[in-house]
């Protein structure tokens, strides 16, 4: 728009002077890419999963319905001890499968249960969904999976290292977890280039501070899907990550906060948390989640973490329906 569309007055130059002013202060972050939701992705080709695994997108699938806990066992690199999961007749709604897998925590009696897989290896782009239910009584959640990310050397089981920045050219991991004591949904992220907590530690970031967030609903069969996307080539900033739920992506104040990359969304920076802002001059820098070609997406982690329940409370946590791919999942078409 020109000063002349604005008039030819006093008034109009004005106008004008404050329509580059906001541009120069957007102009610091890009414009987020627009991302698919709802039955936009894989999964609404193929109802009920039925023959999702076929598709060329597809990585990996995982329904459950395997014959005994061994056999989903070698399926997988690493997993808990058998009593910590079982199988149930309680499936996500709309698919074609009978079986989910149900992981129990007792209070004071070890962390809850994983499952571990390694991915194929240079994976730059992928898409993990999940369908998960927490019992009305389960216990908080301390950490929890479907997580991706990467290790350098790729290994056969998850690593540790909280509190502690990766290196760029050793590892990083992400995840949407339950958040706090008030059950909602947000990223729980480790890079390198994750900003110090008070205490001088690098505790996982969460990228929703400060804003309403998705809730997490007990009691029902919730769809969760992560991607990751990694910086490429390694020198460059231009990783991103998203959430859905329920083939939702998370929107405050106008702006997606749910998918985060460079430049977008808008927000600061308050310690080592970040605060999606609409009213912000600048959005987030970016990911450079590796420093080397060698460190990819290379694993895929399926896990309950409880650390704070009473002596004998039992926690259950079911999941179904996990798929890997390289493109957008979305939810189960019945």
């Amino acid at each position: 728009m020109t000063a002349r569309q604005f008039g030819t007055g006093l008034a109009g130059v004005l106008a004008a002077l404050l329509l580059v002013t906001i541009c120069v202060r957007r102009g610091d972050g890009q414009e987020a890419p627009v991302l698919p939701e709802g039955d936009q992705g894989l999964a609404a080709k193929h109802p009920g999963d039925v023959g999702l695994e076929q598709d060329p997108a597809v990585i990996f699938v995982e329904r459950f319905e395997e014959a005994s806990l061994d056999a989903l066992h070698r399926r997988w690199d690493d997993h808990s001890p058998p009593e910590t999961m079982a199988f149930s007749d309680d499936a996500a709604p709309g698919s074609a499968d009978k079986h989910s897998l149900l992981i129990t925590h007792t209070g004071g009696q070890g962390t809850g249960g994983q499952i571990y897989r390694r991915l194929p290896p240079g994976e730059k782009l992928v898409f993990a969904r999940t369908y998960v239910k927490f019992d009305p009584d389960c216990a908080k959640i301390h950490h929890f999976g479907t997580g991706l990310g990467g290790y350098n050397p790729s290994t056969r089981w998850p690593q540790g290292g909280a509190g502690e920045l990766p290196r760029g050219d050793a590892r990083f991991t992400t995840q949407v977890e339950p958040n706090g004591d008030e059950w909602h949904w947000d990223f729980y992220s480790y890079w390198q280039g994750m900003h110090v907590h008070g205490d001088g530690r690098y505790w996982g970031t969460p990228f929703l501070s400060g804003v309403p967030t998705p809730p997490v609903e007990r009691g029902k069969w919730i769809c969760v899907e992560l991607m990751v996307k990694a910086n490429d080539p390694p020198d460059a900033s231009n990783g991103e990550q998203a959430f859905w739920i329920d083939g939702k992506l998370w929107r405050v104040d106008g702006q997606v906060v749910s998918h985060v990359g460079p430049g977008f969304p808008e927000g600061r920076w308050t310690g080592g948390w970040w605060h999606p802002d609409a009213a912000s001059p600048t959005g987030f820098d970016g990911f450079r989640w590796r420093s080397v070609e060698e460190l990819a997406v290379n694993f895929v982690w399926t896990y309950v973490y409880i650390t704070d329940a009473p002596a004998g409370h039992v926690s259950r946590v079911w999941f179904d329906n996990v798929v890997i791919a390289r493109s957008y999942i979305g939810p189960l078409v019945p």
